[in-house]
């Protein structure tokens, strides 16, 4: 690597490690009030705030700016700031994380150990700890100049949102430089000490760092506030000042926003924030060591496969608060390691998180994997959208475009176009893996299948490297014969324990469940365990409760009082929304809750309003008050809604419940099934 390189390289990553700083700090300061806002990492509203700290600087200044746009205005003004970039206490930082990542993270790891053995490199670990305890010398020395041709920083909406926010786990999930960036560093860095790396392990310790810079870099942080910021508190300080002036001229008025970020003004206050991040980043740590290993089967370097926004959306949404898993995702990266094609098929009951550990799957593989999930609320429920969305993302994912510029008319018919592109793909890709993740089988009609054939026509046999992760429910269903079964329910223990740490995890975040436990005189200890116990290990249980908790709905429920079990807590919502019998809206909850969860797809507030013979106006009224059971997306300029989680449409699906409000069921459904086909609108 030229001079030149590596000073560019030099300024981009002295460049990003101030604005994951900046970020932090922004984040940290508008996520409390002024008077406390260094514990606004711990608690306070920061879930909607951290997530959206650009945009709500954005609203504050004067003239036409997105918030995309200022984060990455103050990225390219502190990449661009000479006095920052030859900031010798930034740069040291920095080379402090590498050094650590280099010695602990990735000499230390099982798969580096895999590889030196497989290609007999008897002083691999050596060469780089030997490395390692050169590198915050080898990036001072680098000279950093702002008028060589450094590429600008430059950042996604995606990326900025985690870099400003003030929670952790957000945070943990922001990237470095790219692996090509630090391909390049460790080879130069290895030729200037005059040591020869092995590709491989180059590309491996490459990935790491691209991965995991950012949460080492922080951790540095964090252990140098402990102890007073002595080396790094006053660096951390003089960003802030920057950044506050630059959005100051950009015309930054707004005097509440101005005194909490002014509030941030001592090193007292700065090693404050870091000293308080929270514990919860330790599951992140479990988890980045099988990362890499997952991440090792497949070209992580290629573009990331076509996903749709419905899917997406899916995804982002089943991923909020993820916690734990690690056991699933060591069995998922055992079974690739040892198998050389296969299907490994996740089963468990209703509520329990197969959705979310797909959807942190597919995440995880930073989308190179084939992604389909099934939803009956949004009427993915064919092998036809199946065999459509799989073929489409591999002809688009993996260059045949021109040999197949559209599907053939029979692609949807049967599996036997997409049998034809998995041994087309599955050769492309060797010696890689080629990976489907498919979520929630047991919700696919398979009825109009021709008979004998597998649900979703899954292949029998599967070309070499090819893989399905597959989940379901604990259900027959037509499955290819050779499939191993991942029973989530036979892991009670390990269930039992991430379901602690996601209660633990969300009453850190949440002042409002602090205070509920507060002001029942309990320690969170207690709460942990008894709601842990109610959930019967179920985490739609948890989000619904805890969310019910926030939003003070159960602000006269005692903690014995809470709903046993995801069953008992439909039964008291639903006697909480039926409320007294003179409820002049009592009809129309009924009817309107009842024709969603018949929908077959997301429809919007006018197609029930026709559904149902009402006002789109008392519509919204009545979707409101049933809000922390349905999913809300937009779909050409208007919201559209759908059943939240399949176990409670089966519970709405046992007609009695519906009929002990008074409701004549079959007379809904023919009211109903008739407004559809006058055309009321989707």
């Amino acid at each position: 690597m030229s001079l030149v390189n590596s000073a560019n390289t030099k300024t981009r990553l002295v460049g990003c490690s101030a604005i994951y700083i900046v970020g932090q700090c922004l984040s940290t300061a508008l996520a409390g009030p002024a008077a406390g806002m260094a514990t606004g990492v711990l608690g306070g509203p920061t879930g909607v705030l951290a997530a959206n700290v650009l945009a709500t600087i954005v609203a504050t200044i004067v003239g036409n700016i997105t918030a995309g746009e200022l984060g990455n205005k103050l990225a390219q003004r502190l990449g661009k700031n000479d006095d920052i970039l030859k900031n010798g206490d930034l740069t040291a930082a920095a080379g402090e994380a590498i050094s650590r990542l280099l010695q602990e993270n990735i000499a230390e790891s099982e798969e580096f150990t895999v590889i030196a053995e497989r290609n007999h490199l008897r002083h691999a670990k050596a060469d780089f700890q030997y490395l390692a305890k050169k590198t915050v010398a080898y990036w001072l020395e680098i000279d950093t100049k702002t008028d060589i041709s450094t590429t600008d920083l430059n950042f996604s909406d995606e990326e900025l949102a985690k870099i400003f926010s003030a929670d952790p786990n957000r945070f943990v999930e922001v990237t470095g430089l790219s692996v090509q960036d630090w391909q390049d560093f460790l080879g130069d860095f290895a030729a200037k000490e005059n040591k020869t790396l092995h590709p491989e392990l180059i590309a491996y310790a490459a990935a790491k760092l691209h991965e995991s810079f950012p949460k080492a870099f922080r951790e540095v942080l964090k252990q140098d506030a402990a102890t007073g910021g002595r080396q790094f508190a006053g660096m951390q300080l003089i960003l802030h000042r920057e950044t506050l002036a630059e959005l100051q001229s950009l015309g930054l008025q707004n005097g509440e926003v101005l005194q909490k970020l002014q509030a941030l003004a001592t090193r007292e206050q700065i090693c404050e924030v870091m000293a308080k991040l929270e514990v919860i980043e330790t599951l992140r740590d479990e988890l980045a060591e099988v990362r890499a290993l997952l991440q090792s089967y497949i070209d992580i370097n290629a573009p990331s496969l076509p996903l749709s926004l419905q899917c997406n959306t899916i995804i982002e949404d089943r991923v909020r608060d993820f916690t734990g898993r690690l056991f699933v995702f060591e069995a998922i990266s055992r079974f690739l390691r040892d198998n050389r094609k296969g299907y490994f098929v996740l089963e468990g009951e209703p509520g329990v998180g197969k959705s979310a550990i797909m959807a942190k799957f597919v995440l995880t593989m930073e989308r190179h994997c084939v992604t389909h999930f099934n939803s009956r609320s949004d009427g993915i429920i064919d092998a036809k959208t199946f065999l459509e969305n799989a073929c489409t993302q591999l002809i688009r994912g993996f260059q045949l475009k021109d040999k197949y510029p559209q599907l053939p008319d029979n692609a949807t018919a049967n599996g036997n176009f997409l049998g034809l592109l998995l041994k087309e793909v599955s050769a492309k890709v060797a010696p890689k893996k080629l990976i489907f993740v498919v979520d929630a089988l047991d919700e696919v009609d398979w009825s109009s299948q021709t008979s004998g054939s597998n649900v979703l026509y899954l292949p029998e046999d599967l070309p070499p490297n090819v893989y399905f992760i597959v989940s379901k429910r604990r259900e027959f269903l037509p499955m290819p014969a050779n499939h191993l079964v991942f029973d989530l329910m036979q892991y009670s223990a390990e269930s039992l324990a991430d379901v602690k740490a996601y209660l633990a995890k969300r009453t850190e975040k949440s002042a409002s469940i602090q205070s509920w436990i507060n002001h029942r005189n309990l320690n969170r200890e207690e709460f942990v365990t008894a709601v842990a116990e109610k959930s019967e290990k179920k985490f739609i249980y948890l989000r619904y409760v805890l969310d019910e908790i926030e939003t003070g709905t159960y602000e006269d429920v005692s903690l014995k009082d809470l709903p046993m079990g995801l069953q008992q807590y439909y039964k008291k919502h639903w006697g909480q929304m039926m409320g007294k019998d003179d409820d002049p809206l009592l009809e129309m909850k009924v009817k309107i809750i009842y024709v969603l969860s018949k929908a077959r797809e997301a429809v919007s507030r006018g197609w029930i309003a026709k559904s149902v013979a009402e006002t789109d106006f008392k519509v919204q009224q009545v979707l409101r008050k049933w809000d922390s059971f349905l999913r809300q997306q937009p779909v050409d300029g208007e919201i559209r809604y759908s059943i939240y989680h399949n176990s409670f449409r089966e519970f709405l699906a046992q007609d009695e419940t519906v009929q002990s409000a008074g409701i004549d069921v079959v007379k809904l459904n023919r009211q109903g099934m008739d407004n559809r086909l006058k055309g009321a609108p989707l």
